[in-house]
């Protein structure tokens, strides 16, 4: 899968990706700085881990403290390891190459256009959201079903930016497989595997991959465009928080002073309680 120049048996719930491989591609994206801090970190934590795989039971530790564990949050309560709620999203099957590989090109060529689009602060805010709400997702799943498998991946956070650029750019074409098509349909394509997975496994078919995760990503990420979200700073909102604050101090500091100096006009200076002079003293320094 590559962006078009446009004119006009795991034992534990495998997050991964459907085989979809890349095809033909007419241009190669430049990696933004937020996809690239995000595929190093995923790449140096799959290499770590699949060092560790070769003790398997360190590795089975490891993946259940880090990966999402439903049963650890009951055992463990009120003690909630809430870190997994991210740190499962940074985890990959070490048994399956593909897992981590496909999400990151889907990262890759799809993360760079999100980025390019919303900045680098919003998309590393966009996908760690997404991190967060598919693996709450799992979590109420796997603690509602009383399942003992544990959730690794990235694949919901990917989906919700697959879903995101396909709701702001649905008519960009892509080249899937060898085949162009639009953002638009190739969503409700990865999408549309992920359904006909849930159903599979209504039947019964263990599939071993968080269906519950990829949807609830691709709705975050179809909200996220459509409401704006995409385009929420927190650090902007906190910073204007502050100035705003900051405004209402000193219209009620300037009230109080006229307020004090009224009160040293009418009944002299002695009058002044300790709190009034504290705070004249400190408007004298400031000023």
């Amino acid at each position: 899968m590559a962006p078009r120049s446009q004119d006009g048996n795991s034992p534990y719930d495998d997050m991964g990706g459907h085989g979809m491989g890349a095809g033909m591609q007419f241009a190669m994206p430049s990696l933004t700085p937020m996809v690239k801090l995000l595929i190093l970190v995923n790449g140096v934590i799959f290499g770590f881990s699949f060092l560790l795989s070769f003790s398997p039971g360190t590795w089975l530790g490891f993946r259940e403290v880090f990966g999402i564990s439903p049963w650890l949050w009951k055992d463990y309560f009120p003690l909630l390891p809430l870190w997994q709620l991210f740190t499962y999203g940074f985890l990959h099957d070490t048994n399956n190459l593909f897992h981590v590989v496909g999400n990151m090109l889907f990262l890759y060529f799809l993360g760079t256009m999100l980025e390019g689009l919303i900045g680098g602060r919003r998309f590393l805010v966009t996908y760690l959201s997404a991190v967060l709400v598919a693996g709450l997702a799992m979590l109420v799943t796997g603690l509602l079903l009383g399942t003992e498998r544990v959730t690794l991946g990235a694949s919901g956070a990917v989906l919700a930016i697959v879903v995101a650029m396909a709701v702001l750019r649905p008519d960009t074409r892509i080249i899937f497989l060898i085949f162009p098509i639009t953002l638009k349909t190739f969503a409700l394509i990865y999408v549309g595997f992920d359904v006909f997975g849930v159903l599979q496994e209504l039947k019964g078919v263990d599939s071993n991959v968080a269906y519950p995760a990829h949807l609830t990503g691709a709705l975050f990420g179809f909200l996220s465009a459509k409401r704006g979200w995409l385009w929420r700073d927190p650090v902007q909102g906190v910073e204007r928080w502050r100035e705003e604050r900051e405004q209402k101090q000193e219209v009620f500091d300037a009230q109080r002073l006229d307020d004090i100096l009224a009160k040293i006009h009418s009944q002299g200076i002695n009058s002044l309680s300790s709190g009034e002079k504290a705070f004249l003293k400190r408007k004298s320094k400031a000023d």
